[in-house]
């Protein structure tokens, strides 16, 4: 098992878990010893079972408790990047212990950090007139909801918009952007909920359907609602798939979707979707449709 590691300074290095841990940690100590910055992305796969071989695991954790404690003999941080069950995955490797300042929670961008970056984008990147931008930057705002990723999926659109045009800002323009950037946001949803089937999902968007996105959720209202389908056994497996996914996260012994935007996703497309398919299912009519009733009375045998 080899990974990527970023080392501030000098590029990417590949630790190799097949090395033996002290190796690896000669590699990591090196002939000089300037400050060591390491970074780690989607950290929180480090504890998806069977990802590390059985035979590399003391490998893994026989490094990270010398990065953790301070053994490699120069001055090293460690930035890992994840999901919310990031810091579950370091405790299934043995590293429980964290500094109460150890956790960064990362959330939206605050209004004005997110004119400036759409700001920068549309002007530096995309050759927009400075003194033009605002109409497009107030309706983008109004769509990404200071979230980095959401910002990405309206701004590439709109450089390449821009760039068309020879950076001149127009409705028709901003009307395909803003239509390409609802386009990017779906699909994030979508990959983001990638392995939960439509079923899971409803259960999940139930169980929020009444609360305000940003709010948090019991645990028990959540296995209430998967349990009533698949069992608890299977609810609490379906359940942590979300935590795992980040389509859930843990917020001060709550849980909550962690994207807004995505909670309101969720419930406009699942929350109400069993009810439908069984009045498909069933043909019920619509209550303004009469002679569809009728019918619908014949086949239930009532003549």
């Amino acid at each position: 098992m080899a990974a990527r590691v970023g080392v501030y300074g000098f590029g990417e290095a590949e630790i190799n878990a097949e090395r033996s841990p002290q190796t690896v940690k000669n590699l990591l100590r090196g002939s000089k010893k300037p400050p060591l910055l390491l970074t780690l992305d989607e950290a929180q796969t480090l504890g998806k079972e069977g990802l590390i071989p059985p035979d590399q695991v003391h490998t893994v954790v026989n490094v990270l408790t010398s990065i953790h404690n301070g053994r490699l003999n120069r001055p090293v941080i460690l930035i890992a990047a994840g999901l919310g069950t990031t810091a579950d995955a370091f405790g299934v490797l043995g590293i429980s212990r964290f500094e109460k300042d150890a956790f960064v929670q990362l959330g939206a961008l605050g209004k004005e950090a997110e004119r400036t970056i759409l700001h920068d984008w549309l002007t530096k990147d995309g050759g927009a007139n400075i003194d033009a931008t605002t109409a497009w930057i107030d309706a983008i705002a109004q769509e990404t909801h200071g979230w980095p990723q959401h910002i990405l999926s309206y701004v590439k659109p709109a450089l390449d918009q821009l760039h068309a045009d020879n950076g001149v800002m127009t409705a028709e323009g901003l009307s395909a952007v803003l239509a390409a950037g609802r386009a990017g946001r779906s699909l994030y949803y979508e990959q983001r909920t990638r392995g939960l089937y439509r079923g899971q999902l409803h259960c999940i968007a139930r169980s929020i359907a009444d609360v305000p996105a940003g709010n948090h959720v019991d645990h028990a209202v959540i296995m209430s609602s998967l349990s009533q389908d698949y069992g608890h056994d299977e609810a609490e497996k379906i359940f942590r798939q979300a935590l795992h996914k980040g389509v859930l996260d843990e917020r001060d012994n709550h849980f909550v979707v962690p994207i807004p935007s995505m909670h309101d996703w969720l419930v406009s497309k699942y929350a109400r979707e069993q009810i439908n398919i069984s009045r498909e299912t069933l043909h019920i009519p619509n209550l303004d449709d009469r002679s569809s009733g009728i019918d619908f009375g014949r086949r239930l045998g009532r003549q």
